[in-house]
């Protein structure tokens, strides 16, 4: 038989709404995030439809990290993993992914948030396998705005975890996400999962909708 993967899309799959919005939070504060939403808002709105979306979040991050110190920023991650995220997870997040990994499943976040935060969080449950969305940090040692590669969402979810496995063929894939950003990761799975209400579902590329 050959060894199961498991890639697992974060928001909206393990945790409800969207971590990079929290995480933005704590980075700025709440004044300054109130003033980011004011000056982001069409960038913010692209983004979440996914029009233009690189070129929406490449604002974003400008806004958010540039000259941001890359240690405090990691700092401020691993504050976040430990004590934010846990909060907004869902009530079977944790059943499904012990529950795996218990079958000898190798699992593995592929997610469009950032992986600053989701590396620590999926490391202290276990998972050492973190793909996600890369901030840049120049040779100053502050972070410069920009990503090194694309954001790991769509078909960068795959490109991404081909890196990472290596040969697809010598192993069986499961995918679990919860909509049009893991569509190319539920086509390059054996099987395919989607979030609807507070369970998954058996997901079929009938259902794919534009």
């Amino acid at each position: 038989m050959k060894p199961i993967v498991a890639a697992f899309d974060f928001d909206g799959t393990l945790s409800r709404g969207v971590s990079g919005l929290r995480f933005f939070r704590q980075i700025l504060g709440p004044v300054s995030y109130s003033w980011f939403w004011l000056r982001q808002l069409p960038a913010l709105i692209t983004y979440g439809i996914r029009s233009n979306h690189e070129v929406s979040l490449e604002k974003i991050n400008r806004h958010i990290f540039a000259r941001q110190n890359a240690e405090n920023v990691a700092a401020a991650a691993e504050h976040f993993a430990q004590n934010e995220l846990s909060r907004h997870l869902f009530p079977d997040t944790l059943e499904t992914i012990t529950a795996l990994r218990e079958r000898g499943v190798r699992c593995v976040i592929v997610s469009r948030g950032y992986e600053a935060y989701l590396r620590p969080w999926a490391q202290s449950i276990g998972i050492q396998d973190v793909l996600g969305t890369r901030l840049e940090t120049g040779a100053d040692g502050k972070l410069t705005g920009m990503m090194p590669e694309p954001s790991c969402d769509g078909s960068e979810k795959v490109r991404r975890l081909r890196l990472l496995l290596g040969d697809r063929s010598a192993v069986e894939l499961y995918a679990y996400g919860d909509g049009p950003g893991d569509f190319a990761l539920f086509r390059e799975a054996d099987f395919a999962f989607v979030r609807r209400g507070q369970s998954f579902e058996t997901w079929s590329e009938n259902e794919e909708r534009p």
